[in-house]
């Protein structure tokens, strides 16, 4: 009954972190009738082929949970053009469609993957050649400012840091950016941005309003979880978990519907990766829907609006037809390297 619109199902050369048919098969037990797959894997989805070799994972998995897939983008004029010809082509135009290329995805900032697109003019670039691909669809994007970013600051024995390393400020700058390049380039599609943290970056969006289609996602992390919680490093995503202050917040403005979507940002990385070095970012979420409603439902939030922001704002968001279905719950807590979410019940 609900859509999970940023998720990351691995496989292929990451398929033993997680896999499309185990993504699946998580989702429908969770009670979810569609995902959105963002493919960062060391073969990224960037073009047609990569996007049908995602369609057979799918379709070998004979699920009923819709599943969609983001390209992501390149700095590079053809590679746009070939994202937007294959999201036309694929795009899902019908509630019958199981599958589909939903949108386009850029990385306003380096997380894990290479496709980061960092410079701001490179930015810019982009938002030209969609325009002039004519596209009108939603460009997904994870901000965080380079040049606002501190990696120096980075200590894996003290893992609240990560939130110095990666400011609210850098969050907040990249929005702005892409904001103002969107209004340079008269971009007539809508900018949906990804796993928001803060609370500045919350009114940011929401001042933008009339000016631009505009909306925003946040995840049950940066809602329930801040940088001093439990595990640590463990907890390391990107962008970071914030203080307790900036999470109460976040939490307020989610409760009075200031955020369109709740997506967990579903990232699975093995306990070793995350625990060597300098920690791989990423926690899973997919097997948790279940326990984080109950619990934003104890902290007040409203049933209508979860059901909202966890199903139609998705589907009228990126135009999908996704049909509400109802699964039995079947716990897969457990079946990943830790879960975030049980300690809180």
């Amino acid at each position: 009954m609900y859509i999970d619109g940023h998720v990351h199902c691995r496989d292929e050369e990451w398929a033993y972190k997680e896999t499309v048919a185990h993504a699946l098969e998580v989702a429908r037990d969770s009670k979810l009738s569609g995902i959105f797959d963002i493919i960062n894997n060391p073969t990224p989805v960037t073009t047609r082929q990569r996007v049908l070799d995602r369609f057979v994972l799918a379709k070998e998995a004979d699920s009923p949970v819709f599943y969609g897939v983001h390209i992501l983008l390149t700095k590079n004029p053809d590679q746009i053009r070939e994202a937007v010809e294959t999201h036309k082509e694929f795009f899902p135009r019908s509630y019958k469609d199981r599958l589909g290329v939903v949108g386009v995805k850029m990385f306003a900032g380096k997380s894990v993957g290479d496709l980061t697109i960092g410079d701001p003019e490179e930015q810019k670039e982009v938002y030209r050649q969609l325009v002039k691909q004519g596209y009108k669809g939603v460009l997904v994007v994870h901000c965080e400012k380079g040049s606002e970013m501190y990696p120096e600051l980075w200590n894996t024995s003290r893992p609240e840091t990560h939130c110095d390393a990666r400011p609210e400020k850098a969050e907040f700058e990249s929005i702005k950016d892409q904001f103002d390049f969107a209004l340079k380039t008269k971009y007539p599609g809508r900018i949906h941005i990804a796993h928001v943290s803060s609370p500045k970056s919350v009114n940011l969006i929401y001042s933008y309003n009339q000016l631009l289609q505009v909306s925003c996602g946040a995840t049950p992390h940066h809602l329930l979880l801040n940088n001093k919680s439990q595990n640590g490093i463990e907890y390391k995503v990107n962008p970071p978990l914030r203080p307790l202050s900036s999470q109460k917040l976040l939490l307020e403005q989610f409760k009075i519907g200031m955020i369109d979507t709740l997506e967990t940002d579903h990232a699975p990385h093995t306990l070793e990766e995350k625990l060597k070095g300098d920690g791989m970012s990423g926690i899973p979420g997919l097997s948790s829907w279940p326990f984080f409603i109950d619990i934003l439902k104890e902290k007040g939030v409203n049933g209508y609006l979860i059901k909202k922001v966890g199903f139609e704002n998705v589907n009228k968001i990126f135009g999908t037809q996704i049909q509400r279905i109802n699964f039995p719950f079947k716990s897969h807590v457990g079946e990943y390297a830790f879960e975030p979410y049980r300690n809180l019940k």
